[in-house]
């Protein structure tokens, strides 16, 4: 988000009378989601910017563009397409933030599944461990599920978004290949209700 927006973010919440901890009340966003906007270190969502008009009784354009109410012209196609564009552009910027946006954006651009097909046929054809070596495919919903999580807005979502039931799953064949102990090993299952558990009710909702 440009600081120009951020600034504009700032001028409306105080000119009707809110706190950081009330707007962020009002709109179910945590008060460092709302610090983190007017400070341009991150951008809110379609919803929340969806939010932030109705709570203050104006328009998209009015939000983003810093126009006034009262009476106007109507607006142009031009003026109307460079409010959608910026609307856009806002939007899109979600993606570039997060608890740890470089790290997401670093896993994305990595090839990970040509590695791990690389890896796979490397080990397979030299030891001759086709099964149960295909379990290192778990690997690429493991990878790419992490990514996203590193995109979350606050350590509640980053949490519950984690791909810990694959991880189980990943364990328990691991651990039950190696010791045929499938009977006893299912007991790793257990620790997926419990971890959503902890994740969705002791994890403060922070960024």
């Amino acid at each position: 988000m440009d600081l120009k927006t951020a600034n504009r973010l700032l001028e409306l919440r105080k000119e009707h009378g809110y706190s950081q901890d009330a707007l962020a009340e009002k709109i179910g966003v945590s008060r460092q989601a709302v610090s983190k906007w007017e400070r341009a270190e991150s951008s809110p969502d379609t919803d929340n910017l969806i939010s932030l008009a109705n709570l203050y009784g104006i328009t998209l354009d009015e939000l983003l563009n810093n126009s006034k109410g009262g009476v106007s012209e109507p607006a142009s196609p031009s003026q109307s397409k460079d409010v959608k564009e910026k609307v856009k552009t806002v939007v899109s910027k979600v993606s570039d933030y997060g608890l740890y946006p470089r790290a997401a954006a670093a896993m994305m651009k990595f090839p990970f599944p040509i590695l791990v097909v690389i890896i796979y046929a490397g080990l397979s054809f030299a030891f001759d461990i086709w099964h149960p070596l295909w379990i290192i495919f778990l690997a690429i919903p493991i990878y790419y599920q992490t990514a996203l999580a590193c995109k979350a807005n606050n350590k509640k979502a980053f949490c519950l978004l984690l791909p810990f039931p694959e991880i189980i799953v990943a364990i328990y064949l691991i651990a039950s290949f190696a010791t045929q102990a499938w009977n006893s090993t299912w007991i790793l299952f257990l620790a997926i209700p419990i971890y959503y558990w902890i994740a969705a009710f002791l994890v403060k909702n922070k960024d």
